[in-house]
């Protein structure tokens, strides 16, 4: 009997065109995937997590699979030094709750790097291959890939990687235009998506400067990707993803506090009334609180606020101000086209600057042997 392969997007409920939020490290707990999911994003995922975090059983990357019963589709993203530890990792998780694996091979940040996870594997072709393969062995759950165009612009090899990663059984990639050593100052080589697309037969996803609707149609017109993957555009910006379906990129006042009082609601719900859920609510207010006049009193109490109750009265305190000013809709947060905007980027600023990369247990011990 021939057996008839269905297609990854119909196995996963999926659109015919969709819109993934990317793993984002520090940002993609539950509450901020439910924020994103509720204006429209297709698929989102559990931030990155170390394959030998899972193999040494560390509780803080074990808390960090949490599912919450709200989520009718989540994916999870992981990256290691090896192939082997990535396929007994993924053993683990295709006993867990998850619909698609993401491995991760782009990651920047110089911890996560220097043990070879991330885009340390970008310069060894055949181990990417390697570890798509044991992974795909692993699991019968859909297995994706997320890379860059290379090392950097004179190791670029972003056709091979692609070729290694369909090669090894990938349900679908996903290629971010840039390398491993450019910063967010250098705009995204669509032409090098392009050619990715061009080479393989299985989906690919765009991923990379995706703040406004023209971002994501210019992207899809000159590479012909089969989908997005939204990263930094949904910081403080949930609504993104409803943008990029119909095109309306304005947000209402009212459904701005809605929106932000439903995340702080969630936040509590998953973390308590501890400091500590204020002080990692700060960061998703502030994102917030881009396009709205006046904002300064606002971001300096949110960035002081010791409880998420506290932090509820100053939402409300804001827009109940904004509203007495006849404020109804938020401004464009958007400046500039997609090659002149990148000055200033808090995730950038969060990862490489503190040197930080969430799931990276364990990374600092890992020895040159658990490397090869």
């Amino acid at each position: 009997m021939t057996m008839v392969k269905i297609h990854p997007f119909e196995r996963l409920g999926l659109p015919s065109s969709p819109l993934l939020l990317a793993p984002l490290a520090g940002v993609s707990d539950h509450p901020f995937r439910r924020s994103c999911t509720s204006k429209g994003a297709d698929l989102t995922y559990v931030e990155m997590i170390s394959a030998t975090a899972m193999l040494y059983e560390s509780k803080r990357t074990f808390d960090m699979l949490k599912r919450h019963e709200s989520e009718a589709i989540l994916g999870v993203q992981i990256t290691g030094p090896s192939a082997d530890q990535v396929g007994r990792a993924v053993a683990i998780l295709d006993k867990m709750n998850f619909d698609t694996v993401d491995i991760n091979m782009g990651c920047p940040v110089k911890k996560v790097v220097k043990t070879g996870c991330g885009s340390g594997i970008l310069r060894d072709p055949e181990r990417v291959f390697q570890t798509v393969k044991a992974a795909v062995e692993a699991t019968d759950m859909p297995v994706t890939a997320k890379f860059r165009l290379g090392w950097d612009k004179t190791t670029r090899n972003e056709i091979e990687v692609a070729q290694a990663i369909e090669a090894g059984g990938a349900a679908w990639m996903t290629i971010h235009g840039r390398t491993r050593a450019d910063d967010y100052g250098i705009p995204v080589d669509l032409e090098g998506i392009r050619r990715v697309k061009a080479a393989v037969t299985i989906p690919v996803f765009g991923n990379g400067n995706i703040f406004q609707k023209s971002d994501a149609d210019r992207m899809i017109a000159v590479t012909g990707v089969d989908g997005l993957m939204v990263s930094r555009g949904a910081l403080g910006n949930p609504w993104l993803f409803s943008e990029l379906r119909d095109g309306d990129a304005s947000v209402e006042l009212d459904d701005w506090e809605e929106t932000l009082l439903q995340h702080l609601e969630w936040q509590q719900s998953e973390y308590g009334e501890a400091i500590g859920a204020a002080v990692c609510m700060r960061k998703h207010l502030l994102w917030y609180a881009k396009g709205w006049n006046g904002v300064k009193p606002f971001r300096e109490a949110v960035n002081a606020a010791g409880s998420l109750a506290g932090a509820r009265d100053l939402v409300r305190e804001f827009t109940r101000g904004l509203r007495e000013r006849g404020v109804t809709h938020r401004s464009s947060i958007v400046q500039g086209e997609s090659e002149t905007r990148f000055a200033w980027d808090p995730k950038y600023d969060m990862d490489r600057s503190l040197d930080r990369g969430v799931g990276d247990d364990a990374m600092e011990t890992l020895q040159v042997s658990e490397m090869v």
